[in-house]
């Protein structure tokens, strides 16, 4: 009976003990350029942690130029689902003029609509986006990256 004891207690400390798997998560599947159809854009987010540590109070602004370094976007959703992700962005594209774009970062694909110079542009675009059924859009500042636009 003892002995069932020892190991009722010892059993779960020796699975919990062992060490955790880390996953590598460096592959970047946008390399694979295996989205013939998509009118999208596709690239890498870059981490913004260190810029927006910097910023202090002024964060919702950005200068109006032609590539300022940052953008407001809407983002219409985002899913770790590439079926999805491609379903989301054509649906995006027979409603919306503005430029498209599937950022990912893994594992979500994150479909991101405009390219607009200030916030109340961008609200704006955010409500034709909620009044054309993307009930969870939403308004995201995020890196100008011209050089990917080519």
């Amino acid at each position: 009976m003892k002995l069932l004891v020892y190991i009722s207690l010892v059993l779960p400390l020796l699975i919990l003990g062992q060490n955790k798997v880390k996953l590598d998560e460096s592959f970047d599947p946008t390399t694979l350029h295996d989205w013939p159809g998509s009118k999208a854009r596709i690239e890498q987010i870059k981490s913004l942690k260190a810029y927006y540590s910097n910023l202090g109070d002024d964060i919702d602004t950005v200068e109006v130029a032609e590539y300022s370094n940052f953008v407001f976007r809407v983002q219409l959703g985002s899913t770790n689902n590439y079926d999805a992700a491609i379903a989301l962005e054509t649906r995006a594209a027979s409603i919306f003029e503005n430029e498209i774009m599937i950022q990912f970062d893994s594992p979500y694909y994150k479909i991101r609509v405009g390219k607009l110079n200030n916030r109340e542009d961008a609200q704006s675009l955010q409500q034709f986006a909620f009044q054309n059924g993307f009930r969870r859009a939403w308004v995201i500042r995020t890196e100008n990256t011209p050089e990917l636009e080519n």
